[in-house]
């Protein structure tokens, strides 16, 4: 009768055994077969995307070129092109032609001089009642009224205004009407002093007054402009600005 072996050495080889052939499954497992190369298999036509049809469908943007700024910076800079398909073939550019002969300039004519600014001198040729003539800018025109406190805006005629002081023939004009040429020799810088005006009165008295200076303000702030004056005076009022928005004051003092 043959020696009995002990469980425990039966036991511990078997499962030895079992350990190391389960580790060689696992293992195989996890790690799955080797690397294979795979059989050439022919693509279906469906999944081939062609040059042409990538160049078709694909949108394309234009490289940034070096040193210019981004298109957040200037959105709209960089469009996005046409694809290649649709582009065109460069144009030819023709050679460039010859340019004219300049034809040679024939001399202008020298201008004449310009004639001298005449001031009419006071006598028989200004009479009558409530005008105002202005020779060097072409004003001769009745004048009207213009009482102190009104509320409506003068017409397109000449005003004499009644809020000015003792000594100061106040004479209003639009800009663009009774005393535009006023506006536009100022403007143009053709107003000079010495330039006479006559003023004939409601009584028919005659006196003729020359420019000593102008002066441009803003409506509420002209208050020396029709102040008293300490010798008989002319004031001449227009406006200037693109909204009318100042008041151009001429003054002049008797020569008579």
């Amino acid at each position: 009768m043959a020696p009995r072996v002990p469980f425990r050495r039966s036991v511990v080889p078997f499962v030895l055994a079992l350990t190391m052939t389960a580790g060689s499954s696992i293992v195989t497992t996890a790690l799955g077969p080797g690397p294979t190369r795979p059989s050439p298999t022919p693509a279906s036509p469906a999944s081939v995307v062609t040059t042409a049809q990538w160049t078709t469908t694909a949108q394309w943007t234009t490289p940034a070129p070096r040193g210019a700024p981004s298109a957040a910076t200037r959105p709209g800079l960089y469009r996005f092109a046409r694809p290649l398909s649709a582009r065109a073939a460069a144009p030819t550019v023709a050679p460039p032609k010859a340019a004219p002969r300049p034809k040679p300039a024939r001399p202008k004519p020298p201008k004449p001089a310009p004639r001298p600014v005449t001031h009419v001198t006071i006598g028989s040729a200004y009479k009558g009642h409530n005008h105002v003539w202005i020779p060097a800018l072409g004003v001769n025109r009745s004048v009207g009224w213009y009482p102190c406190g009104a509320t409506n805006a003068p017409g397109l005629g000449v005003y004499r205004w009644g809020c000015a002081g003792a000594n100061n023939v106040y004479l209003l004009g639009h800009a663009y009407a009774a005393f535009r040429t006023l506006h536009d020799a100022y403007v143009s810088g053709r107003l000079r002093k010495g330039m006479r005006a006559t003023y004939a009165d409601g009584s028919g008295h005659v006196r003729t007054y020359a420019i000593v200076w102008w002066r441009l303000t803003t409506p509420d702030n002209g208050a020396f402009a029709y102040a008293a004056q300490a010798r008989p005076s002319m004031t001449l009022q227009t406006c200037v600005g693109t909204h009318s928005q100042y008041r151009l004051i001429v003054r002049l003092v008797a020569v008579n």
